[in-house]
Formats: structure tokens, C-alpha cells, sequence
């Protein structure tokens, strides 16, 4: 609109300019026409050409000064046009991620309690407490496609000791531990989840028919029961769990803590 708005004026000055450079035009041929005859210019036609030749000027400037403005904005948007385009689709791209997440966090608490329902399907405290690692380990193996596994349990000298494994094969037996010894000792203590990605080739060593192999990432989670860490449970896969995996397993964490409590007290 604006752009319009100055096309206009420059088209309106360009006619008012040109009008009275003809009008001027005629005023000095006539006299150049006469000046044998010594015919002096009247006062009226020197007062209107001395008007013209101000005309001319201001309109000159006024040219020149939309032209300069012209082509700055022109170079402006050449030059900040690409930097403008970055921006606009780097809000875009934040604004997506935003939304992305939300709608990840809403579908977790849609299906939090689903999922945790799943992986405690056929966990009972009828059971001892390797057939119920083991059957933990099973159920985390089908829905994150889980490739090795252990579970520790405090026993009475607070000691962590294996009670469970999935698809676990090392030359040396899984150490014990006591809080604060190593990464899993760590968790014991801190109470929170820990996910690590790109593990030391051979940290961890899978077997199957297809030969053996070395998963990338270790997650490590809690037990917990009435505010006390009483498992460690130790997951490696090949492809990273993201932070909502995280949540479903800390909700699961306290949900587990209730039974283990129960298996041991029986």
C-alpha cells in the first residue's frame, strides 16, 4: 500500500513537471523567436519561469531522494532476506518441537497406566524372587525391545545382589554391589534413572544364533518402597529410551517396590 501510494506521487509530480516545462518551453521560444525585435520578457513570464525552474529543483531532489530510498530497501531485503527466512524457520521449527511435545505428554498420561499395566501383567507376589525378576524382565523385553537385563535386590546387609537376568552372558558373574559403589550403586543412592548412550564397545556382550553383539545404551532405574531404594534393575538396548520411557519406568518403579516388599516379608 504504501509502495502505492508513492508510485502515485512521483506519477503525479512527473505530470505537474512536465506541464509546466512545455508551458516554459513556448515562454522562451517566443522570446528567443523576438529578440531581434528586442521584445523583453514581461514580468508575469519571468515570475512563472523562476516558479518552473523551482519546480524543476525541488522535484529533481524529490527524485533522487525516493530513488536512493528505493534502492536501499531494495538492498536491505537482498541483504536480510536469507537471515529472515532462518529465523521465521527456526520459530517454525521450535514451535513444531513444542507442540510435538505436548502432544507426547499427553498421550504418556493417556497410556501411563496401560503400559505400566502390561509390564506387570503376570507379576504376583506369589512368586520367589528370581521367577518374578525374571517374568520383569520378560515383560520390559516385549514392550522395549530389551536385549540384555538384571535385576538386584537389598537384602538384610543392604548388599544388591542379582536375582534375575535376560539374555545376560558375560565370562565373569555379575558383581554384587552396596550403595554408591559404581553407576547402579549411584542410582541407589540419587533415587533417579540413569540413561546412558554410547557405551564402550564390548561394556556389554549379547549371544544369539545370529552370533553376539554390543548394545550402545544402559538404563539403570530404581526400586523403590516408602522412600527407600530396595532394587536396581539394568537395561541394555541398541536404540536409546527417550525421557518418556523414563517416566513410564519411575512410575513402574514404585509399583514394583510394593510387591518385592511383600515377596520378601512372605
Amino acid at each position: 500500500m504504501k509502495n502505492l501510494t508513492l508510485k502515485i506521487i512521483v506519477i503525479i509530480l512527473f505530470i505537474f513537471q512536465f506541464v509546466l516545462m512545455v508551458k516554459a518551453f513556448f515562454i522562451l521560444k517566443d522570446f528567443i523567436l523576438d529578440i531581434s525585435n528586442k521584445t523583453l520578457i514581461s514580468q508575469q513570464d519571468k515570475i512563472f519561469l523562476s516558479a518552473t525552474f523551482l519546480v524543476w529543483i525541488i522535484v529533481s531532489i524529490v527524485f533522487v531522494i525516493l530513488f536512493l530510498n528505493f534502492s536501499t530497501k531494495k538492498e536491505k531485503i537482498v541483504i536480510e532476506d536469507p537471515s529472515k527466512k532462518k529465523i521465521v524457520a527456526s520459530k517454525e521449527k521450535k514451535m513444531k518441537e513444542e507442540e510435538e511435545e505436548k502432544r507426547k505428554l499427553i498421550e504418556i498420561e493417556k497410556n501411563k497406566d496401560v503400559i505400566v499395566k502390561i509390564l506387570l501383567n503376570g507379576l504376583n507376589t506369589n512368586l520367589n524372587l528370581k521367577d518374578y525378576s525374571d517374568k520383569l524382565l520378560s515383560n520390559l523385553s516385549k514392550q522395549y525391545e530389551l536385549v540384555q537385563g538384571m535385576v538386584f535386590i537389598r537384602n538384610n546387609q543392604d548388599i544388591f545382589k542379582k536375582s534375575g537376568t535376560y539374555a545376560f552372558y558375560q565370562e565373569d558373574e555379575a558383581q554384587d554391589f552396596k550403595e554408591g559403589v559404581g553407576i547402579a550403586g549411584q542410582v541407589a543412592i540419587n533415587k533417579e534413572i540413569i540413561n546412558i548412550s554410547n557405551l564402550p564397545e564390548k561394556y556389554l556382550t549379547v549371544l544369539s544364533g545370529l552370533g553376539s553383539s554390543a548394545p550402545t545404551n544402559l538404563i539403570i532405574f530404581p526400586i523403590i518402597f516408602e522412600n527407600k531404594v530396595i532394587g536396581i534393575v539394568e537395561l541394555a538396548t541398541f536404540v536409546k529410551m527417550d525421557k518418556y520411557a523414563e517416566q513410564i519406568l519411575m512410575v513402574l518403579s514404585k509399583k514394583l517396590g510394593e510387591h518385592i516388599n511383600q515377596i520378601t516379608k512372605n
